[in-house]
Parts: C-alpha cells; sequence; structure tokens
C-alpha cells in the first residue's frame, strides 16, 4: 500500500525546478559584501592548506 502511495507522488516536488526562471530566483538576492568574498576565498585556501598537511601526516605516520 506504501508503494502505491510513493507511485501517486513521484515528481510532484518543490526540486522539479519547472514553476521557477532564473529571474524568479535571483530576484531578492542581495549582492555581495567584499569581505564576504575575502571569506570564501580564504575558507578555500585554508581547506587546501588542510588537505596537504594531513596527506603529509598519514603518508608519514600511518602509510609508512
Amino acid at each position: 500500500m506504501e508503494r502505491e502511495k510513493k507511485q501517486e507522488t513521484y515528481g510532484t516536488g518543490s526540486l522539479t525546478g519547472g514553476g521557477y526562471d532564473v529571474e524568479d530566483i535571483f530576484e531578492g538576492a542581495e549582492p555581495w559584501i567584499p569581505a564576504e568574498t575575502k571569506l570564501v576565498v580564504w575558507s578555500f585556501v585554508a581547506a587546501v592548506i588542510s588537505l596537504i598537511v594531513f596527506g603529509i601526516l598519514v603518508n608519514i605516520y600511518i602509510l609508512n
């Protein structure tokens, strides 16, 4: 019985994207402050550095 209910509601979710245009999605978006851009960029830099450091540590202490 649950299987029949799932088949009936298939494709009616909000992730189908049929009712939205690009203009509708970005209509209320605020412009980015330069500090936010710097925060995102430095977060990615920190993530890459962390991956490199932890990769080296794993290679030295666990794999050898």
